[in-house]
């Protein structure tokens, strides 16, 4: 390894990777560093002899149209879910889907119990109002998402049995405090794009980013203490590093002085099972239950994500539950809602994230962190809390460096 390079970037999540992929595009000299033993950060897989377990329950969106031109195979090849959710209240269902991108649960959607028949006219206007939304270009008032939901006019009803547990399942918050700013951006990309997942799990996306990157200019398990004078780093390995100008992503900003990213916390359980089930390619939400927020099947989606004689259920799980010492609970839980007997599922693994999601209250686009200088901030918390707003600060980054 050199000890001089042009730029340095410091963290390996989907920011850093953009940024890297654009400086590999223009032959720069840099190195990019990565305190774990995996590039991808909050975004990527584990893989077991014969599952593959994503860091959560995560999903790409085919509407990320900077992401999309970092990606070596386009996102029309990940495989979709249905669009819509499969609501599960007690030991009754209802499915709401969208009619335009699925005709043939219209019906399904129309008589569905779990919205009044306004509120669906209103989804449908909301759909509407916000394509080609743009939070740089929204200078209405920021306010909770439960506030901005009502101000619109929707039911207790709607906003119980679908916007709660499905927007919780994506914000990983139980009461919609999250910006209503952030909120339209992720209904807007939903109303135009597709939740997809890749077929060989969510690690193929950091993977794809970085694949033409000389493996060289990575240096993986290796953690940056401190920023010292004269531009050079201190390594966790002893040596360091000379830099003309560093990019600092996400939670390594702190060696430049910037505050503590806040972030909302999941648990996640897989469960395999040797049952089939039906309108598994829908997500399944669990509005009145005390434990489960969104089941998905992943490997209805994706088949590589279990053997053929396995279905590998995706069980998030928000707030302060504890997931240790529940597999008896989750298991009768899954007898209930869906038959068999206990002995039909096994908890395959259990994951706990701290540090999952972006916390995005009210006023947090209002927040403008100035940079100066030769050392760059980047990471979603720059843009907004998604794949796409990582990639784009990371890509923002770059140019900053270039000008």
């Amino acid at each position: 390894m050199k000890q001089n390079y042009d730029i340095i970037i410091v963290g390996a999540g989907i920011s850093g990777l953009a940024c890297a992929q654009k400086c590999n595009e223009n032959s720069k000299d840099f190195l990019l560093i990565e305190k774990s033993s995996r590039i991808g950060g909050r975004v990527g897989s584990v893989k077991s002899e014969r599952f593959i377990f994503d860091i959560g329950f995560q999903v790409y969106n085919t509407a990320y149209s900077t992401t999309n031109k970092l990606l070596k195979n386009k996102p029309e090849k990940y495989l979709p879910f249905m669009p819509g959710a499969k609501i599960m209240i007690k030991d009754s269902s209802t499915i709401i889907s969208d009619p335009m991108r699925n005709f043939s649960k219209i019906l399904n959607t129309i008589f569905s119990p779990a919205a009044s028949l306004s509120d669906k006219i209103r989804v449908l206007k909301l759909k509407n109002h916000l394509s080609n939304y743009s939070i740089e270009l929204d200078d209405s008032e920021d306010m909770q998402t439960i506030d901005y939901l009502r101000w619109y006019g929707f039911s207790e009803k709607i906003i119980g049995n679908f916007f709660n547990p499905f927007f919780s399942g994506i914000f990983l918050e139980d009461r919609l405090e999250t910006s209503s700013k952030f909120f339209k951006y992720v209904f807007s990309n939903f109303n135009s794009g597709l939740a997809v997942l890749p077929k060989n799990g969510m690690q193929e996306i950091p993977n794809q980013i970085i694949s033409n990157i000389d493996p060289s200019q990575i240096l993986l398990n290796t953690q940056v203490d401190k920023i010292l004078p004269g531009n050079k780093l201190e390594l966790s390995n002893g040596s360091t590093v000379v830099f003309n100008s560093l990019i600092l992503t996400n939670e390594s900003c702190a060696l430049a002085g910037q505050p503590s990213i806040k972030y909302n916390s999941v648990s996640t359980a897989y469960i395999s099972s040797n049952r089939s089930f039906k309108d598994s390619r829908y997500i399944h939400l669990f509005p009145q239950d005390d434990l489960i927020n969104n089941i998905a099947f992943v490997s209805s989606v994706s088949p590589n994500y279990a053997p053929k004689d396995k279905t590998l259920l995706s069980i998030s799980i928000l707030g302060k539950n504890e997931i240790i010492g529940i597999d008896k609970k989750l298991k009768q839980k899954m007898v209930f809602y869906f038959g068999g007997d206990i002995s039909d599922y096994t908890v395959e693994k259990t994951i706990n994230t701290k540090k999952a999601t972006l916390n995005q209250l009210p006023g947090f686009y209002e927040n403008k962190i100035k940079q100066e200088g030769n050392v760059i901030f980047a990471g979603d918390h720059m843009f907004n809390g998604s794949i796409e707003g990582a990639a784009i600060s990371g890509i923002k980054a770059y140019e900053r460096i270039i000008k």
